[in-house]
């Protein structure tokens, strides 16, 4: 990614992070979303062997699971990895964002395990890390490949690399399609960078890195706009939440807005 559009990027997520904040707690599209990276997260993770002879619920310490969560935005999903006993890093390219993330963790007590720093995707960390999140990332890159590679050679043995980004075979891309052919009255606000991949692609893209998928899954079928605004008034109640996460275990899934690939290293 070029500076110019690094920044714009950035300048963007900096400009959102406080409202992204401040609804995430009743954002079904979040919460939704979420939940997929989560369940597949518990399902595929292999903790070593140490994290499994730590006593307690919640193991800390060298023995945790180590995660990178690229793209890790106001902290939402490191939270989560906190409470499951998670250690390890989380990089966004928002200073904005970051600070949030921080501020989180240490609010839950989670700060001697987890941090979030400035930084980019396409130079990681130091692993090796049993989990690599990529949430809402890849869109963004104008380099996907690389990415992936860089991640790649930071995964443990056995580690698990998820991915999820906006599906572009899907009633919201369908809606983004019309709208960039210039069908009156359909509004999109996009990133500067924001390049919807299918499942296909990211399959390619994980090919190129010596990756080979363990789990796809696809999420959040309700289309765009003002009429899939009072439909995600649905997602409010838990058995619709429970029946979009079975939906998503189905061929239908390919179909999602929201897609949710596995990765293990060949």
């Amino acid at each position: 990614m070029t500076g110019d559009r690094l920044d714009e990027v950035q300048a963007y997520y900096d400009n959102l992070a406080d409202r992204l904040v401040a609804v995430e707690s009743r954002n079904w599209h979040l919460q939704s979303r979420m939940a997929l990276n989560l369940e597949t997260i518990d399902r595929y993770v292999i903790p070593s062997p140490s994290a499994e002879e730590t006593a307690g619920p919640e193991p800390i310490g060298n023995g945790s699971p180590r995660v990178l969560d690229v793209g890790c935005g106001t902290g939402f999903l490191l939270e989560q990895l906190a409470g499951r006993g998670y250690r390890g890093v989380g990089v966004d390219l928002s200073p904005e964002s970051v600070e949030h993330a921080n501020r989180r963790l240490a609010e839950i007590g989670a700060a001697d395990r987890l941090t979030a720093v400035v930084g980019s995707a396409y130079e990681p960390p130091e692993g090796p890390f049993d989990l690599i999140a990529l949430t809402d990332v890849l869109e963004h890159l104008e380099d996907p490949r690389r990415c992936l590679a860089a991640l790649r050679a930071q995964l443990a043995p056995d580690g698990l690399l998820v991915i999820s980004t906006p599906n572009r075979r899907s009633l919201p891309g369908a809606r983004r399609w019309l709208s960039e052919h210039g069908v009156p009255g359909i509004r999109l606000n996009l990133a500067p960078i924001d390049r919807w991949q299918t499942w296909t692609d990211l399959e390619g893209h994980a090919a190129s890195a010596g990756l080979v998928p363990v789990s796809r899954r696809g999420i959040f079928f309700r289309p765009g706009g003002r009429v899939g605004s009072q439909i995600g008034r649905l997602y409010r109640y838990a058995p619709v939440r429970r029946a979009e996460v079975r939906l998503s275990r189905t061929p239908a899934g390919r179909f999602g807005f929201y897609i949710c690939l596995g990765f293990r290293a060949i």
